[in-house]
């Protein structure tokens, strides 16, 4: 047999690049190193993973197993740190003038303290902190790994393997950035899962990927997933790179294909996979506005996976602008491929050619054309959308999609019929509505007046109980069949929560509050609330904020991670952009693409003519 040999980091190298592979086979040296931005601080990366060794090493060791012992809570490690190591470092940053360096370092050690804290508490019959660490920053000093008939050894270094009390063994590694960096954490990680078992027989490695940027975030990888990351991206690299086989012939990039050609795009689709060795077939072929769906059938012993970890090559082999999203549907692979042309959804068009016909109540709406062509409709008042999360990084599509939202009910029903309440921190989404007669409250755009906005919506919910209590009824929607139409449904908007989230202590508290007690009481009293974000970190999608708002609605956002908060799967950072988007029901994500009203039409559903809002007024008096 032949010996080679590779580092853990080079092999995602090699995974992930197929220059730095190229390159690698021909005898150079690659970088492995990465940049941070320009302009960013500096991630001081060397210096967290030594701080976290040193700290765990002694939680960790023998001779201090009792002191450590004793330390339960995050303000004590971090007392610790400060007194052997942390003070000293701190000085000399501010000293060279890199205070904000030392400011986000010693958040990040706070919030690392603030995690091992947790860890100890979750761990069952606690004595020490052998009970949560086997080790940190374990040397895998090459690990013999089986290519064909050769063998390569492989070296790496890993940042921690812990005792998880439900996942048993867990290989823990510590990442200072996110961004678009998170499939290749994820391939790193499964490295390390795959060689832990190697290093020690017998032995089954579940990973968790913890983020500190400073904030802690993490992501828990199953064994299964990790073994389908290694099995579907790992090992066809290292064959190619250690056990070459004959070249299968791969089919020419061809530029991108007109929408009506959909069966050469099928076909260019299996072409594609047969050349990484997937067999695949094309079960039938849906053309929505902005995407064709592929329904793919796997050949027998072809994992989902393993197609899903070709997105990217399949991006490059079908000249797509973005990775296509690639998931298990019901009997089939499903492939969402962007139309070269995509076509306009608009409120107005949806509304006349049936959309309308979808919506039962006064406070249901549209959330997109599904892929198939079908108005995807929601409805405050079920239980299951009667608020709602709404997530979109910048170029996304939010701030137009819940314009639409509020559009749709304002042009079916009077003032008299539905109010709403917007919060505007960027003074541009609902700019020039003031005025409106559907305004409950002038447009906020400052925390103060969101937060009184929520106060009064909690009162007027107060005092709406009893009004319902006086005529016996159980809900609004009730009580507006049985003809007494003198209280309006209430729709509370929020294009930027984060601030109010982020805010100080008290305000935060009060916040989470407020929407709790909406949220729990609030669709009875014809109150329904709206959040929308663009930062869904976990920071600012609170569990209690997440809990309280059933309906879920993604568009594109910046990484997996992000998707996962929202929707409790990735998928979401694969979306098109401009009104694409994912949303959960309660019974598995639906992709739709979301309505455009167009500025014009949207302030005239806001502030309707004189006679128009006579006519309407006429209509509910009737």
């Amino acid at each position: 047999m032949a010996h080679h040999s590779i580092t853990a980091s080079e092999l995602k190298f090699a995974v992930l690049d197929p220059d730095w592979r190229t390159k690698w086979l021909a005898g150079e040296k690659p970088s492995t190193r990465t940049f941070a931005p320009p302009g960013t601080p500096r991630a001081m990366g060397v210096r967290f993973h030594k701080e976290v060794e040193t700290l765990v090493t002694w939680l960790t060791a023998p001779e201090s197993l009792a002191a450590a012992a004793k330390i339960d809570t995050a303000v004590g490690l971090m007392d610790h740190l400060w007194a052997t190591s942390l003070q000293k470092l701190t000085d000399r940053l501010f000293a060279d003038g890199r205070g904000e360096e030392a400011a986000v370092f010693t958040d990040r050690m706070r919030h690392f303290c603030a995690r091992i804290a947790d860890l100890r508490r979750r761990t069952a019959r606690f004595e020490n902190w052998q009970d949560v660490f086997v080790g940190a920053e374990q040397d895998l000093a090459g690990i013999p790994v089986p290519v064909g008939d050769h063998v390569v050894d492989v070296r790496a270094r890993v940042d921690a393997i812990r005792l998880h009390p439900e996942r048993r063994l867990e290989v823990v590694d510590y990442k200072l950035s996110q961004g678009q960096e998170q499939k290749a954490d994820l391939v790193q990680l499964a490295i390390y899962a795959h060689l832990l078992p190697l290093w020690r027989p017998g032995c089954e490695f579940c990973g968790t990927l913890e983020y500190y940027l400073p904030q802690f975030s993490e992501v828990h990888v199953s064994r299964a997933d990790l073994a389908d990351i290694f099995d579907g991206m790992v090992a066809p690299v290292l064959s190619e790179m250690f056990a070459p086989k004959p070249a299968v012939p791969r089919p020419s990039a061809a530029a991108p294909r007109p929408a009506s050609d959909l069966s050469a795009l099928g076909r260019a689709t299996v072409e594609a996979f047969r050349g990484f060795n997937l067999g695949v077939e094309v079960a039938g072929v849906v053309e929505g506005p902005q995407l064709v769906r592929l329904r793919l059938t796997p050949a027998p012993g072809v994992k989902v996976s393993s197609l899903a970890n070709r997105a990217e090559d399949l991006q490059v082999a079908l000249r797509l602008a973005e990775p296509p999203l690639i998931k298990a549907g019901k009997g089939f692979v499903i492939l969402d491929l962007p139309r070269p042309e995509p076509k306009p959804c608009l409120l107005k068009d949806a509304l006349s050619s049936g959309l309308a016909a979808a919506l039962k109540s006064t406070v249901a709406f549209p959330i997109g054309i599904g892929v198939e062509g079908d108005p995807v409709v929601a409805d405050f008042a079920e239980p299951n959308t009667c608020h709602a999360l709404v997530a979109g990084s910048t170029g996304s599509g939010k701030s137009e999609w819940l314009k639409a939202m509020v559009a749709s009910m304002l042009l079916r029903g009077s003032p008299a019929d539905v109010q709403i309440a917007l919060i505007d921190p960027k003074i541009l989404t609902f700019a020039g509505v003031e005025g409106s007669p559907y305004l409950w409250r002038p447009v906020a755009t400052t925390l103060a007046d969101a937060m009184a906005i929520l106060r009064d919506a909690v009162a007027e919910m107060d005092a709406r109980y009893h009004a319902l209590a006086r005529g016996g009824f159980v809900n609004l929607g009730e009580r507006v069949a049985a003809g007494e139409r003198d209280i309006p449904f209430l729709v509370l908007v929020f294009d930027e929560f984060a601030d109010l989230v982020l805010a100080g202590r008290d305000d935060r508290k009060e916040f989470e509050s407020l929407v709790a007690r909406i949220a729990g009481k609030g669709r009875a009293a014809g109150i329904h609330l709206v959040l929308a974000t663009q930062r869904p970190d976990r920071a600012v999608v609170t569990g209690l904020v997440k809990a309280n708002l059933p309906l879920k609605v993604c568009l594109k956002v910046a990484n997996a991670v992000n998707a996962q908060i929202v929707l409790d799967e990735p998928g979401a950072e694969s979306l098109f952009g401009k009104g694409d988007l994912l949303c959960d029901f309660g019974k598995g994500l639906v992709r739709a693409q979301g309505l455009f009203i167009p500025q014009p039409e949207f302030l005239a559903a806001l502030l309707p003519k004189a006679g128009d809002r006579r006519q309407a007024g006429d209509r509910h008096r009737g």
